[in-house]
């Protein structure tokens, strides 16, 4: 079967003084068959909006020729091809979903054998009443990016006054993060093998037994809620021993300091219940995720993604999201950094790869993966988190092969901040005892493109 990856986009164009709202919005497909990718190849698509569903009632359609990077990577402006049916300005864009299915001919003809149908989780340029953020003349969309809406904020719109020749937005998404609930990038962990990263990381609340993953990737639960994680709190707490998923009465409260306590001695997690999103349903927005959809990560998947997959070092790096620190991972299927941002893979500092707002949004969108740096807590008392902002510690599923009191735990950040060098580390093989309290965040399993 033949397939193609699309990205909806954020597009900027610089434009002169405006009044009317841009037509359009950006669309990016990666055009492959059984895992080649057509580049270079002048193809033909048809492009067509449904509304309701995957296979719904067809409001607009057009066609387009263009030709594919040397990634396989095709870009359309999405409102000004050949026009075959539709009023592009008529679609009521917040009066139901919307979907666009993208169909290919990798000859150039109108032989469409590749096809997909994406959910179209961005509108076009729109004013809501109540919702309106006002921006004069002297306003730039540099104001619009350091912006930070909070989760209540349904969608960012704006109107512009007078604005003279500085950038408008062609296209506003709608601020839910980019997150969708099947998972964020793509991530080849061997040649036959691949897994997405899950929505945000886990949160516990102990006075109910709860389990959830937050609205954004780069939420974390604090210092003061995780230094309070006894029985009956009613907070969310972050950091989690090993194997404390509820099974066999082990908890996320539970006290004790012995490593073996923790997995039942277990080598490895994958597939048992004292992993917790196997045992447990994981709630995120409005839904709940069943047992076993998602899984905690090996250490075989964290070392091949950071060290081993093809250029590796180039997609990763130290990051701050919205004024939180952690790390960057980029997918295997990345089309290129969106318009107006950069990625400084080597930076040993929090400050220079720095995303807000419509920024990350765009990365996000693209599948750009962003795991903040928690810290770590001892179950020591009084509990105490340490390095939070500056490392992140995450479980692996797998256990040390000589210690059954030990694990495998992914950890990066910066060392020697104090009195001495900063190096931005990248370590996914330390082994730790289970009664630390590290982060988790899950993967699960995914088919691979053909």
């Amino acid at each position: 079967m033949k397939n193609i990856t699309s990205f909806i986009l954020v597009f900027c164009m610089a434009v002169a003084a405006i009044a009317q709202v841009p037509q359009s919005f950006g669309l990016q497909t990666v055009v492959r068959h059984s895992g080649t990718v057509y580049s270079n190849a002048n193809i033909a698509a048809k492009i067509s909006i449904l509304r309701n569903s995957a296979s719904g009632t067809l409001v607009y359609s057009e066609t387009h020729a263009t030709t594919t990077s040397a990634n396989g990577v095709a870009t359309f402006e999405v409102g000004k091809g050949t026009l075959l049916s539709g009023v592009f300005a008529d679609i009521p864009w917040l009066d139901a979903k919307f979907f666009v299915k993208t169909e290919i001919d990798p000859n150039g003809g109108s032989n469409y054998s590749i096809s997909e149908t994406t959910e179209l989780r961005s509108v076009p340029y729109a004013i809501v009443s109540g919702k309106a953020l006002y921006y004069t003349g002297l306003d730039s969309l540099a104001a619009i990016y350091r912006n930070r809406l909070s989760q209540t904020d349904s969608l960012l719109s704006l109107r512009i006054d007078g604005m003279r020749s500085i950038d408008s937005l062609v296209m506003i998404r709608i601020y839910s993060d980019s997150v969708f609930s099947s998972g964020v990038g793509f991530f080849y962990t061997s040649d036959s093998t691949a897994i997405t990263f899950s929505p945000a990381n886990l949160w516990y609340r102990p006075s109910d037994n709860a389990f959830k993953m937050p609205d954004h990737q780069w939420d974390t639960a604090g210092q003061v809620s995780n230094s309070q994680v006894d029985t009956g709190y009613a907070g969310w707490i972050d950091m989690f021993a090993w194997g404390t998923s509820g099974y066999n009465g082990i908890f996320p409260t539970d006290t004790s300091a012995v490593g073996t306590d923790y997995g039942n001695g277990l080598s490895s997690l994958n597939g048992t219940s004292y992993d917790w999103a196997y045992y447990n349903g994981i709630d995120f927005r409005s839904q709940t995720f069943s047992p076993a959809t998602w899984r905690t990560p090996t250490y075989d998947e964290f070392a091949f993604i950071f060290n081993r997959r093809p250029d590796a070092v180039n997609k990763r790096a130290l990051a701050t999201v919205n004024g939180i620190n952690g790390l960057l991972l980029l997918p295997d299927d990345w089309p290129g950094m969106p318009l107006g941002c950069t990625i400084q893979p080597t930076a040993n500092a929090w400050g220079v790869n720095v995303y807000h707002g419509v920024f990350w949004t765009a990365m996000e969108s693209q599948g750009a993966v962003f795991i903040p740096a928690c810290g770590y807590l001892h179950r020591s008392r009084p509990y105490h988190c340490h390095d939070q902002g500056m490392q992140g510690f995450y479980w692996t599923e797998t256990s040390s092969p000589t210690n059954p009191a030990c694990a495998y735990y992914m950890n990066f950040g910066l060392l020697g901040t104090i009195g001495g060098t900063v190096n931005a580390v990248y370590n996914p093989g330390t082994i730790c005892t289970r009664d630390f309290n590290h982060s988790v965040r899950f993967v699960k399993d995914i088919q691979l493109p053909h």
